[in-house]
């Protein structure tokens, strides 16, 4: 599982099934726990994992009755004997609390990955932890971890968004695509015909959302990723889509580009320069107007495509399929098309100086052909 889904998937789990996670599962789970970072390296935790059910009841005694319920119960403990409060005494104590909360963090995640969850139990009488299991002084309890399979989905709550939670104390640089962005916002709305007007949206996520007859207009694009939609149908114009990625998408019978005014104009609609494409498909697509100049295509279905003014100067396309294209007034200067089927394309009043197809040089070879040295 992606770091990015464990984070989102993760819950506060009261309610377990009767599954009881097995030694391997804790064992990684606990192993994931001593990955976490630590004051000076110390490592000043310890861990008690109780799974006999009659010592798990004893936990009713200590804390909350549903404690008792879940399969596994990590208590976890700070090293005194080994650890930051052995070297720097009790003015280091702190340091052991950050310590195991960072170790249950990783825990928790690692238990998502694995199937099951829990949540971090505090309120419980620590004495009497530590008498009932026979618990050393040396390592004082910090908190309790169930852990067992969530019973039912429990629903994400809300979360307060950056601006109150932090400040930035200077400039940082935009980008940086791939980075996994925090997921605060609006979840399982329905709030069809609403109006986004003057916002700003950007490093938002949108997942799992239905977007159907939408209209975006004069909308900034540039460094988007979209992946695993469906664009059937859709139009785009007037758009900055620079270094945009889409992968295993759908654009059926889209129009990308095209207004009368650009036509007037002879000027490109949509900026898709140094754009990536990944497994699309295009199948029935007019594209008109547009820069895609240094652009990348791969795996690509581009049946019965229309493209028209389209600026594809330098492009890399690879493993397309061209059945039926039609591509006129366009720039194909210097791109490389490799492993691509380009049955029944036409190409009417294009630029195709330097292009290449699995290495020949288009120009040339229709010039051989002219010539009769097919």
């Amino acid at each position: 599982m992606e770091l990015q889904k464990a984070l989102e998937a993760r819950r506060s789990v009261r309610n377990f099934t009767d599954r009881v996670p097995t030694k391997e599962e804790i064992d990684e789970i606990l192993r994931a726990g001593i990955l976490a970072p630590s004051a000076c390296n110390l490592q000043s935790w310890y861990f008690y994992v109780v799974s006999d059910e009659a010592q798990r009841k004893l936990l009713k005694t200590v804390c909350e009755d549903w404690i008792s319920t879940a399969p596994a119960v990590i208590i976890v403990c700070s090293d005194d004997e080994k650890g930051v409060v052995s070297m720097f005494g009790e003015r280091a104590r702190k340091l052991t609390f950050q310590d195991t909360a960072l170790a249950m963090e990783n825990m928790l995640l690692k238990a998502v990955e694995l199937g099951l969850g829990g949540c971090v139990i505090a309120a419980y009488k620590q004495d009497k932890v530590m008498e009932l299991f026979n618990i050393p002084k040396e390592h004082p309890v910090v908190a309790l971890l169930p852990i067992g399979e969530p019973k039912e989905d429990i629903p994400a709550k809300e979360r307060k968004p950056l601006t109150e939670v932090a400040k930035f104390c200077g400039n940082l640089p935009h980008g940086g695509v791939n980075m996994p962005k925090p997921q605060l916002g609006i979840r399982n709305t329905e709030a069809r015909g609403q109006l986004f007007e003057n916002c700003d949206l950007s490093e938002s996520m949108f997942h799992n959302m239905s977007l159907c007859s939408g209209r975006f207009e004069n909308i900034d694009l540039h460094n988007s990723v979209f992946t695993d939609a469906n664009m059937r149908g859709t139009s785009y114009i007037h758009l900055n889509m620079d270094k945009m990625r889409f992968h295993t998408s759908s654009a059926i019978g889209a129009v990308i580009g095209g207004c009368e005014e650009c036509d007037k104009k002879g000027i490109h609609c949509v900026n898709m320069s140094e754009s990536a494409w990944d497994n699309v498909r295009l199948l029935n697509v007019k594209m008109n107007h547009i820069d895609a100049e240094a652009g990348t295509f791969t795996d690509m279905r581009m049946c019965r495509a229309k493209i028209y003014d389209v600026d594809l100067d330098g492009a890399e396309m690879s493993g397309i399929n061209f059945v039926n294209a039609k591509i006129q007034c366009s720039n194909l200067f210097g791109s490389t098309v490799r492993n691509a089927n380009l049955t029944n394309v036409a190409l009417e009043s294009c630029d195709i100086d330097g292009m290449t197809i699995d290495g020949v040089n288009v120009k040339e070879a229709i010039e051989a052909y002219k010539n009769g040295n097919k």
